[in-house]
């Protein structure tokens, strides 16, 4: 379980801070800030089946993709993503963004950050061209599928594949 300012630093140069976890609020929501460096490592399209994720931007410009249309949020825009609608998100600007970012009710979003992290740690990916990047991802993404799950059947079927390349090569394990 999380804690306040517990911070998770991924290879890409992102960093997730845990501003306020799940335990505070019973599960209600995390608000987590993104430090999101330009051309950082996006999340594949996803959806959350369960819960609402916004987005304030604290400093610089971020991009969220919303159903297939792209918006460029500036400081002090925020945008709200629905449960079960696909969206992502990327940082092409020439700076790095700050965003804070909520997911209502939490549903295990910040243990699957913390899983992520994990994964990435043990596997000894160090920078984010690695191509064990994918392969954490994948594993992750389908070990807590109550939280999001890739939109589009290639990618499920892809990240299906890595996750068991990456068993076969020692890259990840099977369970939490």
């Amino acid at each position: 379980m999380a804690e306040v300012g517990e911070r998770f630093d991924m290879p890409d140069g992102s960093v997730f801070i845990v501003r306020s976890p799940a335990a505070d609020s019973d599960g209600a929501f995390v608000e987590m800030e993104f430090i999101v460096p330009p051309g950082c490592v996006a999340p594949p399209p996803h959806i959350h089946p369960r819960q609402v994720e916004s987005y304030e931007v604290i400093e610089g410009s971020f991009e969220v993709m919303v159903e297939g249309e792209w918006t460029t949020l500036a400081e002090g825009d925020s945008a709200s993503v629905p449960q079960a609608v696909e969206h992502t998100y990327r940082n092409r600007s020439n700076g790095t963004a700050r965003v804070r970012n909520w997911h209502s009710p939490a549903v295990g979003f910040e243990d699957f950050i913390e899983r992520v992290g994990a994964l990435l740690s043990d596997a000894g990916v160090r920078r984010k061209r690695d191509p064990r990047i994918a392969i954490c991802l994948s594993t992750a993404f389908l070990e807590f599928d109550e939280t999001l799950v890739p939109s589009r059947r290639r990618d499920r079927i892809a990240m299906g594949a890595m996750s068991r390349a990456g068993r076969l090569l020692g890259i990840t394990s099977g369970s939490r």
